[in-house]
């Protein structure tokens, strides 16, 4: 007979749950395995974990599986590390994420959504000296722009996005609201970036798209020494290059 010890993680990002799984000839493989759990519990303090431990007379995971059929949907993992780095992507804020987050509390176009986020990020480094996502800002004419979201987003032209049909979402395999919600509350960042975005819609909410792209065209601000007249089309705005100088109205 083999003792399975099993680690259950729901990855958000995936719609899937995760399993780091060992099995062992003896229940003494068991206290290995809590150490483990705390070293997960140390590391991911603000995220839940499920422990299970069973006994089947194989060792593989298909074992389990007929043991139980409430293991038939979860991804096993064999490797701690492997496992570590599924759940550090899972909860990784994107730049995406706070696009969403933006567009769940304000009705906007896409050019408007760009300049918010930046604001976003402006006021985000501003305050905690460090970046809220790794996505770049690109200087294109109409201001900072970041690709991934504009990629996401360029179907709707000049359109008020909209996200109220059930039809509606930006990913098949993540719905809005999840990715909006449920993605944001397991990170440790989750109220600073709230925070921030409620300051940005506060202060620039009611601003039209154009306003916001003079704001960002400021005379020596970030977008301005990168884009110089055309000359830097295309070339990312540094991180330092926005601490350093995004000086906000």
């Amino acid at each position: 007979m083999f003792e399975h010890f099993i680690i259950l993680y729901s990855d958000y990002k995936t719609g899937k749950r995760l399993a780091y799984h060992e099995f062992d000839s003896s229940v003494k493989g068991l206290y290995g395995m809590m150490e483990k759990m705390d070293g997960l519990k140390r590391e991911f303090p603000d995220l839940s974990f499920g422990f299970h431990h069973l006994q089947t007379s194989d060792l593989t995971w298909k074992s389990i599986v007929d043991y139980d059929h409430f293991f038939a949907d979860v991804a096993p993992i064999d490797d701690i590390t492997i496992f570590k780095l599924f759940i550090s992507e899972d909860i990784r804020v994107s730049a995406l994420d706070v696009a969403n987050l933006i567009t769940s509390r304000l009705k906007c176009t896409h050019l408007k959504l760009q300049k918010l986020l930046y604001l976003f990020y402006c006021k985000y480094v501003k305050k905690y000296g460090r970046k809220p996502f790794d996505e770049s800002f690109y200087a294109w004419p109409y201001g900072p722009v970041i690709k991934e979201v504009y990629d996401k987003y360029k179907v709707y032209g000049r359109e008020v996005l909209e996200f109220e049909d059930d039809d509606v979402q930006i990913d098949k395999e993540e719905s809005f609201i999840l990715s909006v919600s449920s993605r944001f509350s397991k990170t440790k960042m989750h109220q600073e970036v709230v925070n921030i975005i409620s300051e940005v819609i506060e202060e620039y909410g009611e601003f039209d798209a154009f306003t916001l792209v003079d704001i960002t065209h400021s005379e020596g601000g970030p977008w301005d020494k990168v884009f110089r007249n055309g000359l830097g089309k295309d070339m990312v705005i540094s991180p330092e290059l926005i601490e350093e100088h995004c000086f906000l109205p």
